[in-house]
């Protein structure tokens, strides 16, 4: 006698890409020597007054990095951006596909039916260390695989 629990499929983990936290660990460790210079150090107002918004604008960046993502699952695709995020279903998503240009990189595109676009910003998907170029391509081939098979099988494109 077969168990019908054997003939399930397992279910596949959401696919997620963040920014690496090292990133913005490293922004803020930054912010604190700037405000440790400001603080204690003899320095001019003007130069408080130029490493305040350096510091400001480091810890922006820190937080920015923080909040963006890209997550996969059955239902659909999410990406959020610095102040904003996108969703969409599988049964909206006419294709995904790798794109040139996006920010003066390749990535990720997501293309809905009604012809909208949903790009995934390069800093989610690119390599952190200097890789070669084709090093780099093939590692974002390899995340629009991982996405694919994500994608459940009554809304996979043909062919």
């Amino acid at each position: 006698m077969v168990d019908a629990a054997d003939d399930r499929q397992t279910p596949v983990p959401p696919l997620v890409r963040r920014i690496p936290v090292q990133l913005s660990a490293f922004l803020v460790l930054v912010v604190c020597v700037c405000a440790f210079v400001a603080i204690y150090l003899d320095v001019s107002p003007v130069a408080r007054g130029i490493l305040g918004v350096v510091a400001a604008g480091l810890f922006a960046v820190a937080m920015g990095c923080l909040r963006m993502y890209l997550e996969v699952d059955d239902e659909g695709v999410a990406v959020r951006y610095l102040l904003r995020e996108r969703w969409a279903t599988w049964p909206q998503i006419e294709r995904v596909e790798i794109a040139s240009g996006i920010k003066g990189s390749e990535s990720i595109r997501v293309v809905l039916k009604g012809g909208d676009l949903i790009d995934v910003p390069p800093a989610l998907l690119q390599p952190t260390a200097p890789t070669s170029r084709p090093r780099a391509l093939a590692r974002l081939r390899g995340t629009l695989a991982e996405i694919e098979a994500r994608r459940p099988d009554a809304f996979r494109s043909p062919g």
